[in-house]
């Protein structure tokens, strides 16, 4: 496999991108956002968000400009985020809590690839300080993204 998992050593088109923080979820916490097209083809920020489990999700829309989100896939293309998802597994787990994680969408089937190249990157592995800090730069340029207000709505599990 070449870069970002496609047969022909080139990078996909980025489909989407979603991160959760790490949260106890004993009491059925939830909490989620994601960068995607809409149906219209539009790129959006999506962010699903619920406190207890007797809650149903709360689900934030927000516009994207078309540069942001070409903007963010080159520099995570530039950077090979989706490299961190081959760091060595960590020894710990914790119980009753959901590990905070990335997932990094990229749809190959343009250069040849499988239809769609998905990577996990999640808290059980073993990240140096400069992972950390990259991660960090990832997440704030990620949350970054976020325009203007589009929807609200609420959906039960």
């Amino acid at each position: 496999m070449g870069l970002f998992g496609s047969k022909k050593g080139n990078a996909g088109h980025l489909s989407s991108f979603s991160y959760s923080p790490g949260y106890c979820d004993m009491t059925g916490e939830s909490h989620s956002c994601e960068l995607k097209k809409n149906d219209a083809g539009e790129w959006v920020f999506i962010c699903r968000d619920r406190d207890v489990h007797s809650d149903p999700f709360t689900i934030l829309t927000y516009s994207v400009s078309s540069d942001g989100a070409t903007g963010f896939e080159e520099y995570i293309k530039k950077i090979n985020f989706i490299s961190l998802s081959k760091r060595l597994k960590s020894n710990e787990f914790v119980t009753d809590y959901s590990p905070w994680h990335f997932t990094v969408v990229f749809d190959c089937s343009e250069i040849g690839g499988s239809s769609y190249d998905d990577y996990g990157i999640s808290q059980y592995r073993v990240y140096s300080p400069m992972d950390q800090k990259l991660m960090k730069e990832v997440k704030e340029r990620f949350y970054a993204l976020k325009g203007e207000l589009i929807s609200e709505t609420t959906e039960d599990d």
